[in-house]
């Protein structure tokens, strides 16, 4: 399989982030999705890697990004997942992800390290074992129409899975779909290491230097002790593929996999990046040579490496190679997005309220700004999956149809093209049980050609074996009819009375669980217009510019048309 056949998203420029630590929606921004998704759309961010418990704990955040056409990267997470695979239950999430436009899918996460396994033991021969689970979810995935990534090892391991896969056999899954994962975290190193001056000369520091950086803070030692240390460890054979602990690991990987099966494959960094206060090592001395990063300086450090994702600049002269698809850093948020992990709030997710005071910031890191003012650099755009390109009778009306009731099953069917007036959905909302404020109804409004509201208009609310016609009010209720809802969603279908679109599926009841009941309520506003047009409802502020006459001789022409309450929008 060609590098340039695998799933891409539109306007594809390599930039993404890692999602919740959490797999269930409630952490994964159930409660404010609005202001989530506002913040995706603005730092133009196209990857982003979610987490699954393994029974589709994360479809509701799924079909959230791929209804901004982003490209979600699933992880099947639970605690000591090794030994074994993702089974039957994981196979039929795979499925299903895939019917919904998801095709890559990373099964484990760090098998070198004793954390991932039962009773924190990790044995011997724990590739072997890792391997013969991975090959048969593999081939499982690859047959189910979706692609495997080969999971990341912990930063700067030198183990070889790729050679290990095509010794038992198994080339074609390198072949025939298989991606690579990577936890490239650059650990306040520079893009350049280990190629860097620092690490290459020891070039030494100056006082300037030492306190710009954050004195002490940063450095745990002096200007002095750290030039000793550049000194010492100084490496003038340093080269990637002895040392990996850094960004650059994708280099290393892409050469394990270029020997082993004689091609790239796509390598995604599905965690890495540089987080606050990060540098190689976890204690006092580990690598005293670089500077711990403070929010600022992490956050130039990741617009940099974006910008190398994009093309926008080179590394050693090199820029963004075909094969690295992606940069998915840890992480976007987490007492934020309700995940109460201490330590991860310590590394300075790109929204957190725990730097405010010190640095003046307001919710979130620099970073954030940084992404919304790049000029995006599109390095490939798809081919996307399939189902991608499937047309929603709803696209149509664009940000008048409230996307969520894309994912409680509401869909929308126009009244077909006509020569003579209908009425056309020109707004549709959804009310959950947070906003409807214990109301559980349909609301509908009529609107005539001009957008002007009318009263005792009547629309049909159908049910199995039944039609109710309700009518539309005055001015108290914001001429606002209204039917009170005893049907869980599916129950009704609504529209105008006489020629009009649809509104399918509706009742009350709330996505999470399916179907729950819940106080939930519609708003719908519907115009008449000729069956041909696809204006936009008129705003109070911005109000159609007609021709009085022209419009009046039309009415005269359409007198059929009084129940759709054209002429009364006409001067006697």
């Amino acid at each position: 399989m060609r590098l340039e056949d695998f799933p891409r998203p539109f306007s594809d420029t390599g930039v993404g982030v890692h999602w919740s630590m959490s797999s269930y929606w409630a952490s994964q921004g159930q409660q404010d999705w609005g202001f989530w998704a506002e913040q995706l759309k603005a730092m133009k961010i196209r990857w982003v890697k979610c987490i699954d418990d393994g029974g589709l704990s994360a479809i509701q955040l799924v079909m959230r990004l791929l209804d901004l056409d982003i490209m979600p990267v699933v992880r099947f997470m639970w605690m000591e997942q090794c030994p074994g695979n993702i089974g039957s239950r994981g196979m039929d999430a795979v499925r299903e992800y895939i019917k919904c436009g998801v095709p890559y899918f990373e099964t484990l996460n760090e098998p070198d390290l004793a954390l991932e396994w039962k009773n924190r033991h990790r044995p011997d021969n724990w590739l072997e074992i890792v391997l013969d689970n991975w090959i048969g979810d593999a081939y499982k995935i690859l047959e189910a129409g979706g692609n495997p990534l080969v999971p990341a090892f912990g930063v700067g391991c030198l183990r070889n899975p790729y050679e290990a896969i095509v010794e038992r056999g198994c080339k074609d899954i390198l072949d025939g779909g298989a991606c690579g994962a990577i936890h490239n975290y650059a650990l306040a190193r520079p893009l350049e290491y280990p190629s860097d001056p620092v690490n290459l000369e020891g070039v030494p520091i100056t006082q300037e230097e030492w306190e710009e950086a954050g004195g002490m803070w940063a450095w745990e030692m002096n200007k002095d002790e750290v030039n000793k240390a550049r000194q010492e460890f100084k490496n003038p054979d340093a080269s990637i593929l002895t040392d990996s602990t850094c960004f650059r690991a994708f280099e290393q990987v892409n050469h394990y996999v270029v020997q082993a099966c004689g091609h790239s494959i796509p390598l995604m960094m599905t965690e890495g990046g540089y987080n606050v206060g990060q540098r190689a090592g976890t204690t006092f001395g580990d690598d005293p040579r670089y500077a711990k990063p403070n929010p600022q300086r992490t956050s130039e450090l990741n617009l940099r490496m974006f910008k190398y994702m994009q093309g926008d600049i080179s590394i050693l002269g090199k820029t963004c190679p075909d094969y690295f698809f992606c940069a998915m850093p840890w992480l976007i948020a987490n007492y934020r997005i309700h995940v109460y992990q201490p330590p991860a709030e310590e590394q300075g997710p790109w929204f957190t309220d725990k730097w405010n005071k010190e640095y003046g910031y307001k919710g979130e890191l620099p970073i954030v700004q940084m992404l919304k003012d790049l000029p995006p650099r599109i390095r490939q755009s798809g081919p996307v999956p399939a189902k991608w390109l499937e047309v929603k009778a709803s696209d149509s009306l664009g940000d008048s149809w409230d996307s969520r009731l894309d994912f409680i099953g509401i869909t929308f069917e126009p009244y077909p093209q006509t020569d003579i007036y209908v009425w056309r959905l020109v707004k549709a909302d959804w009310q959950d049980e947070t906003e409807s404020n214990g109301q559980c109804a349909i609301f509908v409004k009529a609107l005539d050609v001009n957008g002007n509201p009318l009263e005792g208009i009547g629309f049909d609310v159908a049910r199995k074996g039944a039609v109710d016609i309700i009518k539309t009010k005055g001015t108290v209720d914001g001429y606002y009819g209204n039917y009170t809802l005893y049907g869980s969603l599916g129950t009704y279908d609504v529209s105008m009375s006489g020629l009009s679109d649809k509104v399918i599926g509706v009742g009350y009841g709330v996505e999470i669980p399916p179907h729950d009941p819940a106080p939930t309520s519609f708003r719908l506003i519907f115009q008449t217009k000729l069956g041909t047009e696809t204006l936009p409802v008129p705003t109070p502020e911005e109000p159609p510019i007609l021709d009085k006459q022209v419009l009046i001789d039309e009415m005269k022409r359409l007198r059929d048309a009084w129940k759709f309450g054209v002429v009364e929008a006409i001067d006697n």
